[in-house]
C-alpha cells in the first residue's frame, strides 16, 4: 500500500467516525488563515487615513468594522476549535474501543502471534505518547491547510507590492522583476532547508522514540505485571528479588529517559536551525519592502501590511512543512495500524444454527484430524480419529507437549484443523455459526482468569445474573459454605482493586469459582483443565466426588496429571506425541504394559 493509499485509508477511517470534527478542521483552517490580516489590513487603512487627514467619524467606522469582523472570525474559529476538539477526544474514545474489540473477536492464534501483538502494544505506546493516530491525522490537517490558507490571502495582499513601480525615485535592481524573484529563491531556500531539516530530525528522533518504546517494554512488564500485583510480592521476598527488580527497573527507565533526551538535543537542533533559516528570510523581507518604501513604491501605510503579510506567508510555509512531516511520521505509524486492523481472520465462520436438543444429545466426531500450529511444520495433532460418547466422562492424560491442550484448543475452535474433520451429530463444526456452537462448550482452563468485579458478574459472565442458577453453581462447586458466609452475598467484590469492602478470596476458593462459572453456563460439553490444581486435598476430593453431581448428564473431558484423578472416569484417553496410544478404563489401562502403566507406577509409590 503506498504512502497515499495509507492516508486516503486513515482519513476515510477518521471521516466515518466523526465527519463534524474533519469539517470543524477545515472551517477553522480557513478562518484560521484569514483572521491574522484582518487587523494588518485595518492598521494599512487606518495609517493612510491618518496620513490624508481622513475625519475621525470615518476613521471610528473603519475601526468598529474592523473590529467587529474580527470578532465574529474569532469567535467562529473559537466554535469550531471546539467542536473539532471534542471530535478528536472521541476519536481518540473510538480507536482504543476499535483496538480492544478486534482483540476480542480476531482469530486466537493472532493473539498468539508475537508479531501482530508488537504492532498493537507499539500503538499502545502511541496513543500514551502522542494522542493516538487521529490525533497524528488532524494535527498536520489542521496546520496544512491553515498555511495553505495563509499563503493564498498573502498572495491576494502582497502582490501589488510586486506590480507597483510607478511614482518612484530610481530604477534598476529594486525596480525590476528581477528583485521579486530574488527574494522569492530565498524564502524557497529557507523554506526547503527547513523541510529537510525537519524530515532529518523527525527519522532520527522516530529512531529515538522507538528506541525509547523498546526499552520501556520491559519497564512497563515489571511495572504493571511485577510490584503492581499482590500475587507477586510473596516470590518478591521470599527470594529476595527486590534489588533486582529494581535495578532492572531502574536500568530500563535510565535507558528510556536516554532516548527521550536524545530525541529532545535533536528537536533543539532543528529549532535552532529553523529559527536561522527564519530570521534570514525575515531580514531579507523588511530589506525587501523597506527599500522600496524608501524609493516610494510603496506607500508609508503599506510597509506594515506588505512586510507583516509576507512573514506571515513564510511562516505558514514552514508550519506547511511540518504538517508534511507531520503527515510522513502518521503514514509509519498509521500503517502498523491499518495492518492491525485488517487482520486476517482466517478462521471459517459458518451460518449453520446448531440443533436445539433438551437431551444434550450431541455426538462429537475426530475425523482424521491433523494440526500444527501457524508457521510450524511440526505436526501437534497427528492423523486422530475417535468418538466421544454422549453422556460419557473421559479423562485425557500423557506427558507434557503431548497434544492434550491443543486437542481441547481444536474442541473449543480456539484454532481450526490443518487436516481432516471435526463433526457435531455429523456437520463439520466449522459450518456451524461460531457464537451457537460455543454456546454448547464450557471450560475451567488451567490459566482461568477471576475477574475483580461481583461475585455474581464472576460466575454469571453478565452483567445479568440469575441468583438462584448462581447460588446452585456454587454449591455445585463446593464453594457453598464459604458464599453464606459473605455478607453482600453475590454483590460480594472479588478483591480490593475497586472496592476496599472486596473480599480477598484464596487461590483454592478463586479457582472453585471458574468451576461455578463452567456449571452455571449449563453448556452440554464440560472440559475442565487441571480444575483441581490449587486445592487442598480435601477439597480436591470433595470435586472429584461430587463430579457426577457437577456435570450431570453432560459430556465431560477432565485433562489431569494425577493419574489418581481419573480413576472415576469411564474411559481414558493417553496422548503422546499428538496420538492416541491407549484407551480405555483405569483398571484395564493399568494392566497393559503402555504409557499409562508406566505413569502411573511413576505416580503410585507416593500413594498412601
Amino acid at each position: 500500500m503506498s504512502d497515499f493509499q495509507v492516508l486516503k485509508k486513515l482519513y476515510a477511517l477518521y471521516y466515518k467516525n466523526s465527519r463534524k470534527s474533519i469539517y470543524a478542521c477545515l472551517i477553522t483552517a480557513l478562518l484560521a488563515g484569514i483572521k491574522p490580516y484582518i487587523l494588518l489590513i485595518l492598521s494599512s487603512v487606518l495609517i493612510d487615513g491618518l496620513v490624508s487627514g481622513t475625519d475621525f467619524k470615518t476613521l471610528a467606522g473603519y475601526i468598529a468594522v474592523g473590529l467587529a469582523v474580527n470578532f465574529v472570525v474569532g469567535a467562529a474559529e473559537a466554535r469550531g476549535r471546539e467542536t473539532l476538539n471534542a471530535g478528536i477526544e472521541n476519536c481518540l474514545e473510538r480507536e482504543n474501543r476499535d483496538l480492544n474489540e478486534i482483540s476480542m473477536q480476531i482469530d486466537y492464534e493472532n493473539l498468539e502471534n508475537k508479531e501482530k501483538q508488537e504492532k498493537k502494544r507499539k500503538h499502545e505506546q502511541l496513543v500514551n505518547a502522542r494522542g493516538g493516530i487521529y490525533w497524528m491525522l488532524i494535527w498536520p490537517l489542521d496546520k496544512g491547510a491553515t498555511a495553505i490558507i495563509s499563503v493564498i490571502t498573502t498572495l491576494v495582499v502582497a502582490i501589488p507590492m510586486f506590480l507597483s513601480a510607478e511614482g518612484g525615485s530610481g530604477g534598476g535592481f529594486w525596480t525590476s522583476p528581477v528583485s521579486a524573484v530574488f527574494l522569492f529563491l530565498i524564502v524557497v531556500l529557507c523554506i526547503f532547508g527547513t523541510n529537510k531539516i525537519s524530515a532529518w530530525t523527525n527519522e532520527i528522533g522516530t529512531g529515538h522514540f522507538d528506541g525509547y518504546n523498546d526499552t520501556n517494554k520491559l519497564f512497563n512488564y515489571i511495572v504493571h505485571n511485577i510490584l503492581s500485583r499482590s500475587e507477586t510480592e510473596k516470590d518478591l521476598r521470599i527470594f529476595a528479588q527486590e534489588d533486582m527488580i529494581k535495578s532492572t527497573c531502574f536500568a530500563r527507565a535510565q535507558e528510556g529517559e536516554e532516548c527521550l533526551k536524545k530525541t529532545r538535543r535533536i528537536f533543539l537542533v532543528q529549532e535552532a536551525f529553523q529559527k536561522g533559516l527564519s530570521d534570514l528570510c525575515l531580514i531579507a523581507v523588511y530589506l525587501y519592502v523597506a527599500v522600496r518604501a524608501h524609493m516610494g513604491y510603496i506607500s508609508i501605510s503599506n510597509v506594515v501590511l506588505y512586510a507583516s503579510a509576507i512573514v506571515k506567508c513564510i511562516d505558514s510555509l514552514q508550519y506547511l512543512s511540518w504538517a508534511i512531516a507531520g503527515w510522513n511520521r502518521c503514514i509509519k505509524f498509521g500503517r502498523d495500524y491499518l495492518d492491525y486492523l485488517d487482520f486476517d481472520n482466517r478462521q471459517y465462520k459458518g451460518s449453520l444454527p446448531v440443533e436445539k436438543r433438551r437431551d444434550n444429545r450431541f455426538l462429537l466426531e475426530f475425523d482424521h484430524v491433523s494440526f500444527k500450529y501457524p508457521e510450524s511444520d511440526i505436526y501437534v495433532i497427528k492423523d486422530l480419529s475417535l468418538t466421544l460418547d454422549i453422556g460419557g466422562k473421559m479423562a485425557i492424560v500423557g506427558k507434557n507437549g503431548s497434544g492434550k491442550t491443543t486437542f481441547i484448543k481444536l474442541i473449543c475452535r480456539l484454532y481450526d484443523v490443518t487436516e481432516g474433520e471435526i463433526r457435531l451429530n455429523g456437520i463439520d463444526i466449522r459450518k456451524y455459526n461460531y457464537e451457537e456452537y460455543m454456546r454448547l462448550i464450557s471450560v475451567v482452563f488451567q490459566d482461568y482468569r477471576v475477574f475483580s468485579l461481583q461475585l455474581g458478574e464472576n460466575i454469571a459472565a453478565s452483567e445479568e445474573v440469575d441468583e438462584k442458577q448462581a447460588i446452585s453453581a456454587l454449591e455445585r462447586a463446593g464453594l457453598g459454605e464459604r458464599f453464606r458466609t459473605l455478607e453482600e452475598g453475590l454483590d460480594t467484590y472479588v478483591g480490593k482493586e475497586f472496592e476496599s469492602s472486596g473480599v480477598l478470596f484464596s487461590g483454592g476458593e478463586r479457582q472453585k469459582m471458574a468451576i461455578a462459572r463452567a456449571i452455571y453456563k449449563n453448556a452440554p460439553f464440560v472440559i475442565m483443565d487441571e480444575p483441581t490444581a490449587a486445592l487442598d486435598p480435601i477439597s480436591e476430593c470433595e470435586v472429584y466426588a461430587g463430579f457426577d453431581k457437577m456435570v450431570g448428564s453432560k459430556t465431560a473431558m477432565y485433562i489431569s496429571h494425577r493419574l489418581a484423578s481419573c480413576r472415576f472416569c469411564e474411559d481414558i484417553l493417553v496422548f503422546d506425541g499428538g496420538q492416541i496410544v491407549q484407551r480405555g478404563s483405569h483398571d484395564t489401562l493399568v494392566e497393559e504394559n503402555g504409557l499409562y502403566r508406566t505413569l502411573w507406577n511413576a505416580q503410585a509409590k507416593y500413594y498412601a
